[in-house]
């Protein structure tokens, strides 16, 4: 959030209140708030249209039928990839990251600037990416706004801008929230105006959308549009606060408190990432968000729009079908949005507003079921308090929560504001996520000197020693990783046939092999020099060593995948050569990996057992270790049957390579050594604040 701000040095608001210019601007407050409004209402109208024809008419015209599982897979690529050219290349950079929460300070953007916050916000917000639209509303009123003031007046006073920018920016936002009074309570308290600058700001844009509501709400004969605003028009009947529910308040906001850390942390973590490459890694992360839509659907059987967009449109449906829901369809779909949510703060643009609530939401219904748990109540404290964490504004987090519950609201305000001051409370008490040191105390190496890998079956050193290979290495298993995600995807090889599915699987492991091999490389050159040549040695032998011995397995393994998939290419094999030449090495394969996840995993845990701070090499062998527990149940499930000769569950085995491949790539991402805190990011490579 933006610091406090007051009265500018040398301006009396009392006395601007008083003079003509500030009536003036009261004038052209209450004439800009319907063009305002209305572009804003158009924005709102386009990005809506975008996302019928893209997700509802148009597979019906290609396809003939509803949108397939793997349908936002091409889109959400295809959305990183015009978010991050545009931010990349446009001025203004799209507007401000949403990974550093709710921001409306900094000064309106320039008339240049305004087309590149538009086009950023239009592809994040149509083709998926999951951000809600405040955040660019807000930009684009309060940049129209000022936009106004140079062009009727060059050389107006300097906080005339300011304060018609802030009108625009009332305008626009209202025209979402559908209320000027929330509208203006959410940018007030995220500005920090009090006092007296707090009328002098306000009242233009209380007045601007105040009239701006006529373009939703109509006057006279002239009916209006209609509006965009979240609106729950069925909601569990409330019941009155009890002990229990209070008590679950607390709860709820720990947990919303915890679940928006970790969200901002996935963000943060991933921005240094972003500036390396951003139109590579921001199209490798749609493609992501996509794959994670698709696997929701297909493992719950509700549709993939449910963990896409912001969640403004799927909130009521979600609401009002609660009783529908199963446990665990509601914590895969609460996991699976938060997943993307991270994923979309670290990149694209937008606001963090709706799928805060949605989120809330979900996390409401699943706990509804618990004893002394009100439905109604459940809904609101998730809510607030997943709001309070990523807005971190208390008072607007609670009435979200309260008003959009209608006359419900009332009845559980109490447990609303416990959950959202709960949650604003320890959000504030927890440290700043995002990359930091993770070198144990006095170390420059584990203890024998070598780094542990880093790719899928292996993590990084105690002190994440970074080489020159260490980048290359971690976009090679990037690649194989997605590689063998595509392959093992049904629809992909039912489009282009089994031949070229297993191609897919051939290419993928050569690109392991490539990263095994330089990874191995890294581990020989840190093993401790015995003699004059140990370090240009290739071929050494030290088991001792727990860095080598990860590598060298891995890189074992890796060479059983390529004789695996290279012999599935030929379409003639008996059931007998199938079993020796493609699933032996396959599952000789998967055990290498498994065993070398496990020797870097417990290599990478020895700072942790030694009172050391858990190294990011930790976190990477977690993950990889259980990608090669999916490898390895995707052998089982590819286990060729003696008796028919056909493979004994088809299903299970693709969604093991599924879901392993999917842990490898996640090790492969967090791989990549981020940033220094703090450190500057050229411009020329799109990064903003």
């Amino acid at each position: 959030m933006s610091e406090p701000a007051a009265s500018p040095p040398g301006i009396d608001p009392v006395a601007v209140i008083r003079s003509r210019t500030y009536i003036a601007a009261l004038v052209l407050a209450a004439v800009l708030g319907v063009p305002i409004s209305m572009l804003a209402y158009g924005f709102l109208a386009a990005v809506a249209a975008i996302q019928r024809f893209v997700f509802d008419e148009l597979p019906n015209q290609v396809l003939g039928g509803p949108a397939p599982a793997w349908w936002p897979v091409p889109w959400l690529t295809l959305c990183g990839l015009l978010t991050a050219l545009t931010i990349r290349y446009l001025p203004g950079t799209g507007g401000h990251s949403p990974a550093f929460g709710f921001k409306v300070g900094g000064g309106p953007p320039s008339g240049r600037e305004l087309a590149g916050i538009v086009l950023a916000a239009l592809t994040t917000l149509s083709l998926g990416a999951v951000l809600g639209p405040e955040a660019p509303l807000i930009a684009i009123g309060g940049g129209l706004g000022a936009l106004a003031v140079h062009l009727v007046k060059r050389d107006a006073p300097p906080m005339a801008p300011t304060i018609m920018a802030s009108a625009g920016s009332f305008a626009a936002i209202s025209t979402l929230l559908g209320s000027p009074v929330l509208g203006a309570f959410l940018i007030m308290e995220a500005a920090g105006i009090g006092g007296m600058t707090l009328s002098l700001m306000a009242l233009p844009g209380l007045l601007a959308s105040g009239v701006g509501a006529l373009v939703f709400v109509g006057l006279d004969g002239w009916t209006g549009l209609g509006s965009f605003s979240l609106a729950l028009p069925v909601v569990p009947p409330a019941v009155p606060p009890t002990l229990a529910s209070l008590g679950w308040a607390v709860v709820m906001g720990a947990v919303g408190a915890l679940l928006g850390w970790l969200i901002r942390a996935v963000a943060l973590s991933l921005r240094p990432m972003v500036h390396m490459n951003r139109v590579l890694v921001t199209s490798a992360l749609g493609l992501l968000i996509g794959l994670t839509a698709m696997a929701y659907q297909l493992i719950s059987g509700r549709s993939f729009t449910q963990v896409l967009f912001s969640g403004q449109d799927a909130l009521p449906e979600l609401v009002e079908h609660a009783a529908g829901y199963s446990l665990a369809v509601m914590v895969l779909l609460i996991a699976c949005k938060t997943l993307v949510y991270g994923l979309s703060l670290s990149a694209f643009r937008g606001g963090p507003v709706f799928p805060s609530m949605f989120i809330g939401a979900a996390l409401g219904i699943a706990a509804s079921g618990l004893p002394g748990m009100d439905p109604a109540a459940g809904i609101g404290m998730g809510m607030g308090a997943m709001c309070a964490a990523m807005l971190r504004l208390p008072l607007t987090s609670t009435l979200l929560a309260t008003l959009l519950l209608g006359v419900d609201g009332v009845a559980v305000t109490p447990q609303v504001v416990v959950s959202v001051a709960v949650a604003f409370v320890i959000t504030s008490v927890l440290p700043v996520p995002g990359p930091g040191t993770t070198t144990e105390p006095g170390k420059t190496g584990n203890s024998q000197g070598a780094p542990s890998g880093s790719g899928p079956a292996t993590g990084i050193a105690g002190a994440e020693r970074r080489t020159v290979r260490q980048p290359w290495t971690a976009w090679l298993f990037i690649i194989g990783s997605s590689l063998f995600a595509l392959g093992a995807m049904p629809f992909y090889a039912a489009a282009v046939g089994l031949r070229f599915d297993a191609l897919t699987f051939f290419v993928g492991s050569l690109f392991f092999t490539s990263a095994a091999f330089l990874q191995y490389r890294e581990a020989v050159d840190a093993l401790p020099a015995s003699g004059p040549g140990r370090r240009r040695s290739f071929w050494v032998w030290a088991p001792q060593n727990l860095g080598w011995l990860a590598a060298a397995v891995q890189l074992a393994g890796t060479l059983w995948f390529n004789w695996s998939t290279g012999n599935a290419m030929a379409g003639n094999l008996s059931a007998a050569l199938t079993e020796q030449r493609v699933w032996r090495p396959d599952a000789l394969g998967s055990i290498a990996f498994l065993v070398s996840s496990a020797v870097a995993l417990r290599d990478a845990g020895r700072g942790a057992m030694a009172g050391w701070p858990k190294p990011r090499a930790w976190k990477i062998g977690v993950v990889n270790l259980a990608g090669s527990v999916a490898f390895g149940i995707s052998a089982v499930g590819a286990f060729i049957v003696p008796s028919s000769g056909d493979v004994w569950s088809a299903e299970l085995s693709n969604l093991g390579t599924f879901v392993g491949a999917l842990c490898f790539l996640a090790g492969a991402i967090l791989m990549l050594s981020p940033e220094p805190a703090g450190a500057p990011v050229r411009a020329d490579r799109g990064a903003h604040p």
